[in-house]
């Protein structure tokens, strides 16, 4: 499957949600909410200081801070911030700042039994023990139309990533700015759970259309491998990719 997004700004039907600690959260939803289709969507926390409380979902995911600042746990965040946790693994509390926060929230398929509490005993023991990862990687720039503009080669940055022997093989992250028209191929998406394209700048052209920032791609792994090229602005796009996971 691969499902391509034109526009990932706020949706204008985005759900309102009232959490149990009575925090309010906005999220657009951009794919389908089904437990086989790769989930990309976008938390709005708009009101300052609010607190979504730790919590752990049953799959993998990402987050990327593009809008205000706050904190995940104690690390401060802000765009662009890079987060990624393994499926049981434990984060949080997410706090937004002075001006309220937004980050999209990348899965492999729909967490199922959605959010469990890690101050609520219950919710706490479906974590089961072992598995846990997570990665950070923040200061992250978006370049700006000159910049990208003035590229005369393709440079990618690996942000993280894990070797193929470890329990983890497959995720990585990776930041890649090509120069207009230039064309790249992305890495075997059978070498890990899915991969996600985030367009931060410029344009991602795929057969005849064309993807321009804010957008996405999102890869199942039983697809090809993503060949695509820059628009006459160049390109900027966030690669990442899940791990691989047995059925």
């Amino acid at each position: 499957m691969m499902l391509s997004i034109p526009d990932m700004s706020p949706r204008a039907d985005r759900v309102h949600v009232k959490r149990d600690n009575e925090t309010e959260t906005w999220r657009s939803d951009f794919t389908e909410r089904k437990a086989d289709v790769p989930q990309l969507l976008m938390v709005e926390q708009p009101i300052p200081g609010s607190k979504i409380l730790s919590h752990f979902h049953g799959v993998d995911q990402f987050q990327v801070v593009v809008k205000g600042e706050g904190k995940l746990g104690q690390q401060s965040v802000g765009p662009i911030s890079l987060h990624y946790t393994n499926r049981f693994t434990g984060y949080g509390p997410i706090q937004a700042g002075a001006q309220g926060m937004a980050y999209y929230v990348l899965r492999p398929g729909l967490a199922v039994s959605g959010s469990h509490y890690l101050h609520v005993p219950e919710e706490r023991a479906k974590m089961p023990r072992g598995g846990k990862r997570f990665f950070m990687a923040d200061h992250l720039t978006v370049k700006t139309a000159s910049e990208l503009a003035a590229l005369t080669k393709a440079h990618i940055e690996t942000l993280f990533s894990v070797t193929e022997s470890e329990v983890d093989a497959g995720i990585f992250a990776q930041m890649l700015c090509l120069p207009p028209h230039a064309v790249h191929q992305g890495s075997d998406p059978q070498l890990g759970g899915g991969q996600v394209f985030l367009v931060l700048g410029g344009c991602l052209l795929h057969h005849q259309e064309t993807l321009a920032a804010p957008a996405g791609v999102a890869l199942t792994r039983d697809e090809p491998a993503l060949s695509f090229s820059a628009g006459e602005s160049g390109l900027q796009v966030l690669m990442l990719q899940y791990p691989l996971r047995e059925a």
